[in-house]
């Protein structure tokens, strides 16, 4: 089954169409870059931390899903994402040995599995070594 991820509605803020984003050297390779977004930075998180999914297209990809976090705004790669889905048509999956700690369920939609996406897990993952 292709994987992807999913994000809940209550976290997602909006997804913009930004084509390019500044790389940033020194920085953990999780991080692809930033993004200036209505004069704020956005940290971009490269694709490399969700599995099945090829790294280092983040930068590249021209719509960007931003989520709330508690941490702030981060901006992740939406060509892997869901979109928006009413949930009576998805369907839990049991996916095993392959979610990781920052991903809380994983349903299904049209034949694709999606992990769903615990945001604040996810930074706390990637701050803590």
């Amino acid at each position: 089954m292709d994987f992807g991820y999913a994000v809940p509605l209550d976290r997602l803020l909006r997804v913009v169409d930004c084509g390019f984003c500044f790389p940033l050297p020194l920085v953990p390779s999780v991080m692809a870059g930033i993004l200036i977004l209505d004069d704020e930075l956005i940290p971009l998180l490269d694709s490399s931390w969700l599995p099945d999914v090829i790294a280092g297209r983040s930068l590249n990809v021209e719509f960007k899903v931003l989520i709330s976090t508690e941490y702030g705004p981060v901006a992740l790669p939406a060509d892997t994402a869901v979109g928006i889905v009413a949930e009576d048509r998805c369907k839990r999956v049991s996916v095993g040995q392959e979610v990781v700690n920052f991903f809380v369920d994983s349903v299904a939609y049209r034949n694709k599995c999606y992990r769903v996406l615990d945001a604040d897990m996810l930074i706390v993952s990637l701050i803590r070594p």
